[in-house]
């Protein structure tokens, strides 16, 4: 089963935006095991866009167009896919109220072009999608499947992970299984090689994917070696996990802040504001203080990266300090981290998040 990905809008051709959303789209589905076959990229031209499926559909099982489905009359991805089917659109109600209720909550009319929003193939089964207006669609033709995207990375990216993905690996139907692990620390040159060689006993297929500062690494496997190979690597890779695959430790010391529900005071001479820009959201912006020395019960003052922010030139280690205090102690602890490239603030923003959040339930 192979997957073609089709995107569309003259602001790609004439290199406006960059195509993120097939780069996202295609490192996801190579990290589920799916099999990639062809990308394309056309305008906003109707023609242009049946010639693309039309190609498309010779070797390709699966097709998931990006783009072209909103209200204005340069959308047509849904109007060039009826004619590449030979389907009439029709209006769904679902769509309907699902715009309707969008616009009603900005204040804004529902438009002629809106509506257009709401015509699918009779038979399309409609994807949510809960950040815009326009809903995306999966249609059937014979064995081949037809997906329909909106372009906004911000709608097309949950999408395509919480509606998209089930359906694929449904369809899919495999046997086999997959096993991730969310490595920090060390540098995928460095371990893969460890990796595959603790794996030549075993059947498997591997797979890395890059998240900065993080590496996915992901082995798929049948049902019968799954205790077997998990007894195998994980504790190789045990000292380089700080976070489980699910997320990563900014996301994990954010949902600890909102849970204990307590007041923080945290200063930043580290990664230049970049920990509290991940930390403050709604629900915890009242309980961080990241600005000046406060009055509450814990407080933390990290401070580092002095030869990243003087510009030295990578190479070699730095170092990253926490200060913290309570009504009952205080104290401090240093961390030498590696300085491979300007991506050490992000290194430091994860590694930083897995000690704050050991040390504030060591303090609380």
């Amino acid at each position: 089963m192979t997957i073609a990905l089709l995107a569309t809008g003259d602001e790609l051709i004439h290199g406006d935006t960059l195509n993120t959303n097939a780069h996202a789209l295609a490192q996801l589905l190579s990290f589920e095991g799916f099999s990639l076959g062809l990308q394309a990229t056309c305008g906003d031209k109707e023609n242009e866009i049946i010639e693309c499926l039309t190609f498309l559909r010779q070797q390709q099982d699966i097709i998931i167009v990006i783009g072209g489905l909103g209200p204005t009359k340069d959308d047509l991805t849904r109007f060039a896919l009826a004619r590449f089917l030979q389907q009439p659109l029709v209006l769904h109600d679902m769509a309907l109220d699902h715009v309707a209720k969008r616009l009603q909550q900005a204040n804004i009319p529902l438009s002629e072009g809106n509506q257009q929003q709401c015509l699918f193939p009779k038979d399309a089964i409609l994807l949510p999608n809960p950040h815009g207006t326009a809903l995306g669609c999966c249609y059937r033709q014979n064995k081949q499947l037809f997906f329909l995207l909106p372009g906004p990375p911000r709608e097309c990216l949950p999408m395509m992970r919480e509606q998209v993905l089930p359906l694929l690996q449904q369809t899919q139907r495999s046997s086999k299984h997959i096993l991730k692990w969310r490595i920090f620390g060390v540098a995928e040159s460095e371990i893969a090689h460890t990796l595959e060689q603790a794996l030549s006993p075993f059947p498997c297929q591997t797979g890395y994917r890059l998240d900065t500062p993080y590496i996915e690494f992901k082995i798929r496997c049948a049902e019968e070696w799954v205790q077997a190979i998990q007894q195998t690597i994980d504790p190789i890779l045990a000292p380089h996990q700080i976070a489980p695959i699910e997320y990563k430790a900014s996301d994990a010391l954010r949902e600890l802040i909102l849970k204990t529900n307590q007041p923080i005071t945290l200063i930043d001479e580290a990664t230049g504001g970049l920990l509290e820009s991940v930390l403050v959201r709604p629900g915890t912006h009242h309980l961080l203080q990241c600005h000046q020395k406060g009055t509450t019960a814990l407080s933390f003052h990290v401070r580092g990266l002095q030869e990243y922010w003087s510009m030295q030139p990578p190479g070699g280690h730095t170092q990253l300090t926490i200060h913290y205090s309570n009504q009952q102690q205080e104290g401090g602890e240093t961390h030498t981290i590696p300085y491979r490239s300007p991506l050490v603030v992000q290194y430091a923003l994860e590694w930083l998040s897995f000690r704050l959040f050991h040390l504030i339930n060591q303090l609380h």
